[in-house]
């Protein structure tokens, strides 16, 4: 804090223990004109107003010291080097006077021990000139992202009353001071690019907000006359000389009752809102809606008059200060009222990030898109947002989309609906299946009366079974095939009936269905992947009447699973007479055969089978067979 020709120094992690501080020599009658504190609290340059002396004081110092190289000029603002992190050193600086020039300058602390007194300017080097009736009222600049392996890229933001210039440019990373010579010789034949806003009011403020400390600007103000100028900061564009974007102006309240308010003092920019300081109040301005949302009165009469406000941008703690008294303020919960206001302007996605911590005002974000999207007929994004609404009425959102023509967008509703049920809504669950699979019969229905598009009805004979094939889906089904074969049969679609009952393992449904279609072999491939035996047992009769050969391969080819006794019933239904005995053969005498002399089997009833077939069709076979049972006894 700067009073008068004293300097008091306070530490706010011991703020009973204040240093007091004089400047060395100072002139008569002179008083401190401007202080610049950088954003770490290192280094702190002090401007006089009669004698124009500038001084220098570090923080490990509590001597102030002449910056001789800056004698007579009377400094209106300082653009502080944020990459810096030195105690000793303000590395490359950018100094504004009342006359419109640009210096760069880089101070060294001094501190070392040395036997000669040295300028503590390690040089000061003037970059551009605007003339003298634009006196300089904030500089920032930063570093910008760049992929050069080389070069570093800079933007400049200066201010005057009444205009904003931006310098964009590169520097070499191993470049000579002033490094920022490289940017400003761009503009020695150009004009470098600017807004103005007229009506000014003999100053200006310029503040960057930053999400966090030595990372990127994301959006600026500029206190001008009539308004406050407000925009997003970019520096993502390549090869861009405007860095600001969205911008407009935030027209100041013209009265506050019958008091009219005069011209602002300063302002400070935060995350949602602007504080702007008047004489006797600080009012807070809400870049989203431009309203004003806060006031703060001020006693005058009791403190003084405002004169300023400023920020630490580690604590971003807020000071606003008089001549006597300093205030303190410490911003909470800024964004609590933020999602509402991005509702009101419709930006969905950024309403929903600064309420997602809350689901009750989640679920009015997204009921408020998705009936936006339906407005704009982009039902299948509407029907996905509704979806994930939980204090909707289900039967009021269907209703709606059973109204329209896109007859998907129920289907991607309820889809998306059913798979965000719980595991233990199970009855919903059973609801949501059922209802998806008559939708899709009813379009796989219409398709195959339509015969138009065969491609269409493939694509959705394939999304329904994948439907099917789910996982959570599957394991609905299973509970409820009854109801699912009901559904399916009532509109006929054998084909997908055929793949539900593999799906559901119902193989007995699918062999039964091929035989009704005679269609024995498929009967007969669909008994072979199977383990249980007994469907052989129950086949085999009808198979044998029609496909008798390949029947007989089957049993031969399980060997020993199959009872040959238990195959009589098949062999019985067998007719030798209905094929060509030269191609086919007796397919009864040659299992019978297969099953006495390779397996082995002495039963009774397989012997006494095969001496009947032998009798009646190969009655020469007999006797040989007759010797060699004997010979076995």
């Amino acid at each position: 804090m700067a009073m008068a020709q004293k300097l008091f120094r306070l530490d706010l992690e011991r703020p009973d223990s204040p240093d007091e501080l004089s400047l060395a020599s100072p002139a008569a009658g002179d008083k401190v004109y401007r202080i610049f504190l950088d954003p770490t609290g290192r280094h702190l340059i002090i401007n006089m107003a009669k004698s124009q002396e500038t001084y220098y004081l570090s923080r490990s110092s509590k001597k102030p010291k002449n910056l001789v190289k800056l004698r007579g000029m009377a400094i209106s603002a300082i653009g502080w080097n944020k990459q810096n992190a030195s105690e000793n050193s303000t590395a490359a600086i950018i100094v504004g006077t009342i006359k419109g020039i640009l210096l760069e300058v880089e101070i060294q602390s001094g501190d070392s021990s040395s036997f000669f007194q040295q300028n503590l300017e390690q040089y000061s080097k003037q970059l551009i000139s605007l003339g003298e009736d634009q006196p300089i009222t904030a500089i920032e600049f930063e570093r910008m992202p760049s992929s050069s392996k080389t070069e570093y890229k800079y933007f400049i933001l200066v201010t005057t009353p009444g205009r904003l210039y931006q310098y964009v440019g590169t520097v070499p990373m191993t470049t000579e001071p002033p490094m920022f010579q490289h940017v400003f010789q761009n503009y020695e034949n150009l004009q470098a690019r600017f807004q103005e806003i007229p009506g000014d009011f003999g100053t200006s403020e310029l503040k960057l907000y930053y999400s966090k400390y030595r990372g990127q600007p994301t959006s600026f103000a500029w206190m001008t006359g009539p308004g406050i100028y407000y925009g997003k900061i970019n520096t993502s564009v390549a090869g861009n000389d405007n860095v600001t974007m969205e911008t407009r102006l935030m027209q100041y309240p013209e009265s506050e009752g019958e008091v009219r308010l005069k011209h602002p003092l300063s302002i400070i920019l935060t995350e949602f809102h602007v504080l702007v300081l008047y004489a006797d109040r600080m009012r807070a301005m809400c870049v989203l809606n431009e309203q004003f949302v806060f006031d703060d009165f001020y006693d005058t009469n009791k403190y003084g008059k405002l004169l300023g406000l400023c920020q630490d941008p580690l604590r971003a703690t807020i000071w606003a200060y008089t001549e006597t008294v300093v205030f303190k303020y410490k911003i909470t919960h800024e964004a609590r009222d933020v999602w509402q206001m991005y509702l009101d302007k419709g930006e969905f996605d950024l309403a929903k990030e600064y309420c997602k911590d809350n689901p009750v005002n989640l679920d009015k974000v997204l009921t408020k898109q998705a009936e936006q999207l339906f407005l704009d007929k982009k039902y299948h994004k509407s029907a996905t947002i509704y979806a994930m609404t939980q204090q909707n009425s289900f039967e009021e959102i269907v209703l709606r989309f059973i109204q329209i023509e896109d007859k998907e967008a129920l289907k991607h509703f309820l889809h998306k609906k059913l798979f965000a049920l719980q595991p233990n809504e199970l009855t919903q669950q059973t609801m949501l299946v059922t209802w998806l699979v008559e939708i899709y019969l009813n379009c796989l229905g219409e398709l195959r009366e339509s015969s138009k598009d065969s491609a269409q009805y493939d694509a959705v004979q394939d999304e329904f079974r994948k439907f099917l094939a789910q996982t959570k889906i599957k394991k609905c089904v299973q509970d409820n095939r009854d109801t699912i074969y009901q559904l399916v049969k009532s509109h006929g679609d054998v084909e997908d009936m055929i793949y539900f009952a593999v799906l559901m393992h119902d193989f007995e449904v699918v062999i039964d269905h091929h035989l009704q279609q005679e269609d024995y072999q498929k009967a007969l491939e669909m008994i072979k992947k199977q383990p249980d035996i007994d469907w052989v047992y129950k086949f085999s009769p009808i198979l044998m009447q029609n496909i008798p050969k390949q029947t007989v391969d089957l049993w031969i080819e399980l060997g020993r699973k199959p009872d040959p006794k238990k195959l009589i019933p098949a062999l019985v239904q067998y007719d030798p007479f209905k094929f060509n005995n030269k191609t086919q053969g007796n397919e009864a005498a040659r299992y019978l055969e297969f099953a006495i002399k390779t397996l082995e089997n002495r039963d009774q009833a397989i012997h006494n089978y095969l001496l009947l077939v032998y009798t009646k069709l190969y009655p020469n076979k007999l006797m040989n067979y007759l010797e060699q049972q004997g010979q076995v006894s």
